[in-house]
């Protein structure tokens, strides 16, 4: 009976093992493909081959001459009596 304990423990021991590898792993391999994604992105971004970025849209890019001030509203109209 105090084999089949000793047994359990050591199984239970060498899953933990297998687990915690098994992440390092799995941990390794998906910060590989961020970093290839990184470097992939930044390649296509360097030959110009990415979809092409524009700060704003064009309706936003236009300014107001620089000398004209800002339009005011119109003043309420006086009640009628």
């Amino acid at each position: 009976m105090n084999r089949t304990s000793t047994s359990a423990r050591q199984q239970a021991r060498n899953d933990d093992r297998e687990n915690s590898r098994v992440f390092v792993y799995g941990a390794c391999v998906a910060l590989l493909v961020f970093i290839g994604a990184l470097l992939y992105f930044y390649a296509t971004d360097q030959r110009g081959e990415g979809p092409p970025t524009e700060a704003a849209p064009p309706a936003m890019q236009q300014q107001a001459p620089q000398g004209a001030a800002p339009a005011a509203p119109a003043a309420p109209a006086a009640p009628s009596r």
